[in-house]
């Protein structure tokens, strides 16, 4: 459970962060407490009289309140918690005012001696007194409705003690420290059952329950949980849960906090999959599905030089801040159900944990291995921009998988789940990138009459991007973005003939306003992926007409072009109807981009 243990080490390394509010919402919460959304504010002083109630406003619902294992994860019965709770616990007339005859009171009796075996505590904080001395003379529903502030019997309440002759600033009992370094020390002396913590091998206090709610705070599903006494849980092998796995109360608490504070405040939410990058000290790192250099640094990245440069830039300061904050091992996590429903049981995916400057190094060696020049990204103009670096696993998986919808490339959650899974140990772990995977973009990418122009460039270069990686994989020879004009690889040979009839076609059909038209290239070009021969005798049947349309300097440079390709083909006896393989799609992309670039110069 090496996990826990570095959860555990987290949340020792964070204790400053305790109750403090991120600003996106998430909150590190102290043992024995979680937060929910309250209703309603009951106002009481020091000796237990009712001053007010009010209507909790939107946006300040959030509130911090203590709980028991039963409580924190109770769906039916019976499980008051210990301070704040719904109506039906904490009013003692409840049943009189609104449930006649319902056995509502059992509730109340429930809620009152648990929160009375805290107030035989010695030094018990005033505040807490003074609710229960409140709340045993059973008005609560009076006061409300005497106040006009009842709407509802499910609502939750929350407190606040005043000191009638005070001018103190009120804080509400939530806020209060002493409340809950009050109720932690309570609870933790009332727990009975001893055991061997499987996280810390220590004889401690155990955990009969595990908290939920890691994911989102609807979340019911628990990564360790015994509670199918029936079933299969550990029927038949242990005797009890304990011998499965005995986790240490404070152990258990500290971990799942740490695990909920973590994936709220930096997790990536993929559907109901979640992953999350985190350090085992204050430092946050880069997530691998969400480090993209383009939204890190709000600059284009034109050449592969630069975008090395930048890249080792953003990495040092990662180094540099994960160094200072005490950060020296780094853990990437990923959780879900089997199902994707929020209740049942929640399975750790994918796990590995590593020293820092490890992972930083492998990640930099993704992005500068996985790398080719994308046009899908635009500014914030809604401008498309040119720029070069490795395209996000989900943009990978869009690609491999996507259906064309409404314009947009769509994956089912199941299959985004699966890919990034099996790509996750490719960009930690240096693993081989799949090569089912490659093969299936670089196929989709043969097939762009499927797609719309802009998603069939984006396929078209992930897929290059993919192939680049593969061919580092495998310590083959390396095709780099620029145009390898020496080079005699045949597929790569065929890829710049097929992208020279794309450009000809393209230039006539852009002059004569008819650019939206799919060039025979274009159209044919599965064909010819898989009888290139055959097929660029079709191809060039139907381009002639456009070669003489093309101005003397074009037609010229173009016919050379042609004939040197071609020329090498023949030289090494490589024009046959052999199926091209994925190096076809560098050759094709360089050659095009190539033309492209000189197009644009000369119209300058």
């Amino acid at each position: 459970m090496s996990w826990m243990s570095m959860l555990c080490e987290v949340y020792d390394n964070c204790e400053d962060e305790v109750r403090k509010m991120s600003p996106n919402g998430s909150m590190l919460f102290p043992v024995a407490h979680l937060t929910v959304k309250a209703d309603i504010e009951i106002i009481v002083d020091k000796a237990g009289e009712f001053v007010r109630a009010n209507r909790i406003e939107k946006g300040d619902e959030t509130t911090l309140v203590p709980v028991t294992e039963d409580s924190a994860s109770r769906s039916s019965g019976i499980s008051p918690m210990p301070l704040c709770d719904k109506l039906c616990y904490i009013a003692g007339d409840f049943d009189d005012r609104l449930k006649p005859n319902k056995g509502m009171k059992e509730y109340y009796d429930a809620y009152m001696q648990q929160l009375e075996q805290w107030i035989l505590e010695q030094n018990i904080p005033s505040d807490v007194r003074a609710i229960f001395c409140y709340l045993q003379k059973g008005t609560v529903i009076k006061d409300l409705q005497e106040t006009g502030t009842y709407q509802n019997e499910g609502d939750f309440v929350r407190f606040i003690v005043v000191d009638r002759s005070s001018d103190e600033v009120v804080k509400g009992v939530w806020e209060k420290q002493e409340v809950i370094d009050s109720f932690i020390e309570h609870y933790l002396g009332s727990l009975k059952e001893t055991g061997v913590d499987y996280v810390t091998g220590e004889e401690v206090m155990l955990a009969s329950k595990l908290p939920g709610k890691l994911r989102t705070s609807g979340d019911k599903a628990k990564l360790i949980s015994s509670n199918d006494k029936e079933g299969y849980t550990y029927r038949g092998r242990f005797g009890d849960a304990k011998q499965a796995a005995g986790i240490g109360y404070l152990t258990g608490q500290k971990s799942h906090n740490a695990l909920h504070w973590l994936i709220a405040k930096q997790g990536f939410h993929y559907d109901s999959a979640t992953i999350v990058c985190f350090s085992n000290g204050k430092g946050e790192p880069p997530n691998p599905c969400r480090f993209d250099l383009f939204e890190e640094t709000k600059t284009v990245v034109d050449t592969k030089e630069n975008y090395a440069r930048k890249i080792n830039k953003a990495m040092a300061g990662y180094r540099m801040q994960l160094r200072q904050l005490d950060s020296t091992k780094i853990a990437v996590l990923s959780v879900d159900t089997a199902d994707g429903a929020p209740k049942g049981r929640l399975a750790i995916n994918y796990y590995t944990e590593m020293a820092s400057d490890e992972f930083l190094d492998r990640l930099e060696k993704w992005q500068q291995e996985c790398i080719w020049e994308h046009t899908y990204k635009k500014d914030q103009d809604g401008n498309i921009i040119r720029w070069i670096g490795a395209p996000l696993p989900q943009e990978i998986i869009s690609a491999v998988y996507g259906i064309e919808q409404n314009d947009k490339l769509h994956v089912e959650e199941k299959i985004l789940k699966k890919g990034i899974n099996r790509l996750l140990p490719c960009i930690i772990e240096q693993k081989r990138f799949p090569r089912d995977i490659m093969l299936a973009a670089v196929r989709n990418a043969g097939e762009p009459q499927r797609y719309n122009r802009w998603n069939a460039h984006k396929i078209l270069t992930i897929a290059c991007a993919l192939v680049h990686k593969c061919q580092i994989d495998a310590g083959k020879e390396v095709f780099d973005m620029s145009l390898q004009k020496e080079s005699t690889d045949r597929s790569y040979l065929f890829g710049r003939l097929l992208a020279v009839a794309d450009q000809m076609e393209g230039q006539v059909l852009f002059h004569d306003g008819e650019q939206k038209r799919e060039t025979n290239a274009r159209k044919f070009w599965s064909t010819y992926v898989r009888k290139p021969a055959k097929t660029w005798a079709v191809i060039y049947d139907k381009l002639l007409p456009y070669i003489n349309r093309l101005s003397g300097g074009s037609k010229n440079y173009y016919s050379k072009l042609l004939e040197e390709i071609l020329g090498k083909l023949e030289d090494t006896g490589a024009y046959h109807n052999e199926m091209l393989n994925e190096n076809y799609l560098l050759g094709y992309y360089s050659q095009y981009e190539a033309l492209r670039k000189k197009e644009d110069k000369e119209n300058e």
